[in-house]
């Protein structure tokens, strides 16, 4: 796909999904908030929100055209939608807005979903060159419901795709380190991912188990046992605790009891150590599918 005439890439985070030129980079992350940049410019700045109670249009714009802005940024005006931008469902409550400082402007606009109740405020940053042309063809990628085609997360260098039922409750990107966590009820996935992998693995005696236990990726019990080989890496199973001492007969006629796995590859191609772990998880078909979805962009 291009936007454009340029290459394109997917942008996953909160909830959000987009279709990127493939120059853009992920500048900033939060709770809910993304800054996408282009040599270390700002172009798109999103932030997203699920709205609880009543949904007032004015009050919800205010409060997500004030969260993260300077005092200093000018105001956001409303606008109507150019004819050249995408149309959405009728389920979503759409209003564009502009704005202009001394030196910078933009436009954007406010979507609210009233089947998910989420409202997302994306603005475009004009540097006053050709990237605003991008603007129709990333909004009409927008997606806030999960499609099933497409990656969970697609952040920086990194992209992955989990079951619906998982929701990211912590992250941390550090220079060299990225860590994310998934969790549903009782089951857990946490995504890892270090560079530059020959660095690490020169530390490290050149092997990945020592960068599993070198970081704590493996629980006590299992820390000095061997894993099995696996395609680039290396992989651990191990049983749910509390399960090891039950009755074998509970379970002579049903489903296995959830476990817990690693597994932590190499990369060479892009000088990547990637890992995930899962807890309590309800089948290692799941966990095989999300370590297959996970890879860079």
């Amino acid at each position: 796909m291009t936007i454009r005439g340029h290459a394109t890439k997917p942008f996953a985070w909160a909830g959000i999904e987009l279709t990127i030129p493939a120059e853009w980079d992920t500048g900033q992350l939060g709770d809910g908030y993304a800054l996408l940049e282009h040599r270390y410019r700002p172009v798109l700045e999103m932030k997203t929100a699920t709205i609880r109670g009543r949904f007032n249009f004015q009050r919800h714009f205010k409060a997500l055209a004030r969260s993260g802005r300077n005092r200093s940024a000018p105001p956001l005006r409303l606008a109507s939608r150019p004819p050249e931008w995408p149309a959405f469902s009728k389920r979503m409550d759409v209003q564009p807005f502009t704005w202009q400082g001394d030196q910078l402007g933009g436009r954007g606009l406010l979507l609210y979903c009233r089947d998910c109740r989420k409202a997302t405020l994306i603005q475009f940053y004009d540097h006053g060159d050709h990237r605003l042309a991008a603007i129709p063809d990333v909004l009409a990628s927008f997606k806030d419901h999960t499609s099933g085609s497409g990656p969970t997360v697609a952040v920086y260098d990194i992209q992955a795709t989990l079951p619906d039922r998982f929701t990211l409750t912590r992250f941390q990107f550090d220079a060299g380190r990225f860590e994310l966590a998934f969790t549903r009820s009782r089951e857990s996935v946490t995504l890892w991912r270090w560079s530059p992998a020959d660095v690490i693995l020169d530390r490290c005696g050149n092997t990945l188990s020592h960068v599993a236990r070198k970081n704590s990726l493996l629980p006590p019990a299992v820390i000095d046992q061997d894993g099995r080989p696996v395609a680039g890496g290396m992989e651990w199973q191990w049983p749910a605790r509390g399960y090891r001492h039950r009755l074998k007969r509970f379970f002579a006629h049903r489903a296995p009891p959830p476990g817990h796995a690693l597994r932590i590859w190499h990369r060479s191609d892009t000088n990547r150590i990637l890992a995930v772990r899962a807890e309590a998880i309800d089948t290692f078909d799941t966990f095989d599918g999300i370590c297959t979805s996970y890879g860079s962009i």
